[in-house]
């Protein structure tokens, strides 16, 4: 029961998801426009943040390949 709420219970998220997603969009777009106001600081943020996303990635490539560096397990 409690599986069947979860799932329509993010179900119902999707539209709200959805339109934060454009909404964050239209920011970046609009900071892309106007890249010559951009701040030291929006933009250390910005740099920070694709490093983070970048660490997570190979974080969740190592995992996927069975925590080893180098290649997956024949």
């Amino acid at each position: 029961m409690l599986a069947k709420q979860l799932f329509y219970t993010r179900l119902a998220s999707i539209p709200g998801r959805y339109e934060l997603f454009w909404k964050e969009l239209d920011y970046v777009k609009n900071l892309w426009k106007n890249r010559p106001d951009l701040k030291v600081e929006d933009a250390g943020i910005a740099a920070l943040f694709g490093l983070e996303c970048f660490a997570w990635y190979c974080a969740g490539e190592i995992v996927g390949r069975g925590f080893t560096f180098t290649s997956y397990y024949p």
